[in-house]
């Protein structure tokens, strides 16, 4: 009897703590007034935000490296390997950051810049405007700027080539002179867009939002695959080989490169943000987020006990970000958690503002361990009777 209850204890403990070495691990977190609106990595781990009406600039050790006014809401952030900083903003502005210098250089749009990219070295940068226009700026300096005829929902700087989706389902390709190379065109609106040295992936939303598309193609324009859902997509995350789809489905989808179904796992709240690296993806919808494994196991969910914003994963998978806003307050407010996935570093604040309790605790790996108790606790009454 014995043995077996120190079997069955091996195998529980074992099944309660794997999930919890795969669990990241905080290392700081950031708090200040608004809230996030957009959110990006480069390749370092550094972190460019659209915090409310700043620009922030956080290093993968938490220490602020920027922190500068922007011309209304940031609604969207792409950061160099150099910190260099794009924004674009509900006033129509496009704006470039440094640290140790703030803003550098602007420029007006007709209309809301609702998607930036930025090339890892900081040389080339793209905006896509309410106005239907692309903007093509190289050395923060504008170049060029092609018309797509309707609102422009999503941009992507790839090596030496422009993607940019708009409000009448038109997906163009453009070179680094402007240049047309292809343009496609869907029944439905082109809301994410995103390049890879293999293919173009696309998400379409239909007018109505009753049904969504992700959509592969070649650099030729040329239809490779598609996979139909039934229900609103809102955002999909690409890292070149993976999909991962998100949105009113009820799940979490992620896709290989060739279309096909990697795994589903349930999310019955509606996802609105969502990104995906070497297989591993974060999801955020009302107060949850969930980092799911490549093999569809959920390794963390998290329950800030406040409304999630923005998720974020580096391109080698190892850091995450989750943003998150206080509820029910009437003066916004907005935390960053930054962790790192297999660290061992204690969670630290970073501002010098206002700061919040946050729970960190996973409840599942807190249920197993409950459980694992209670049965051992069964065993060993069961032994005492024997």
């Amino acid at each position: 009897m014995k043995k077996l209850v120190t079997a069955v204890l091996a195998l529980l403990f074992a099944t309660v703590l794997i999930p919890v070495s795969a669990q990241p691990t905080w290392a700081w977190h950031y708090h200040d007034d608004c809230i996030v609106f957009s959110v990006a990595f480069n390749n370092n781990g550094d972190l460019g935000l659209g915090f409310g009406y700043y620009a922030i600039i956080l290093n993968k050790n938490g220490e602020r490296l920027l922190r500068a006014p922007v011309r209304g809401f940031a609604y969207s952030a792409a950061l160099s390997d150099s910190d260099t900083l794009i924004i674009g903003t509900d006033g129509n502005w496009v704006q470039f950051f440094e640290p140790g210098k703030g803003l550098t250089a602007e420029y007006k749009t007709g209309d809301v810049v609702w998607a930036v990219d930025i090339s890892p070295d900081g040389r080339y940068a793209v905006a896509g405007s309410g106005d239907g226009n692309v903007y093509f700026f190289e050395n923060q300096k504008l170049k060029w700027k092609h018309d797509t005829g309707a609102f422009v929902w999503t941009v992507d700087l790839f090596g030496d080539k422009v993607l940019a989706g708009n409000d009448n389902g038109d997906l163009v390709a453009l070179g680094l002179d402007g240049s047309e190379l292809f343009s496609k065109h869907f029944d439905g609106q082109v809301r994410n867009v995103y390049g890879s040295k293999d293919m173009i992936v696309a998400l379409i939303l239909s007018s109505d939002e009753s049904w969504s598309e992700v959509v592969a193609l070649d650099w030729s324009g040329n239809e490779l695959w598609g996979k139909h859902f039934d229900g609103k997509v809102m955002k999909i995350g690409f890292d070149g080989e993976n999909v991962a789809v998100a949105g009113a489905l009820d799940r979490i989808v992620l896709l290989d490169k060739n279309g096909n179904e990697v795994y589903s796992v349930p999310f019955f709240l509606e996802a609105f943000d969502v990104d995906t690296a070497r297989g591993y993806t974060i999801v955020a919808g009302g107060d949850d987020a969930l980092f799911i494994g490549p093999d569809g196991n959920v390794l963390w969910d998290y329950y800030p006990n406040e409304t999630v914003e923005r998720v974020a994963i580096s391109k080698d998978a190892r850091y995450l970000a989750v943003t998150h806003r206080v509820h029910g307050k009437e003066m916004c407010e907005g935390t960053v958690d930054f962790a790192i996935l297999g660290g061992t570093s204690n969670p630290v604040e970073t501002t010098t503002e206002k700061t919040g309790k946050r729970g960190l605790g996973n409840p599942l790996v807190a249920g197993g361990i409950i459980l694992a108790v209670l049965i051992a606790g069964l065993f060993a009454w069961r032994e005492m009777r024997e």
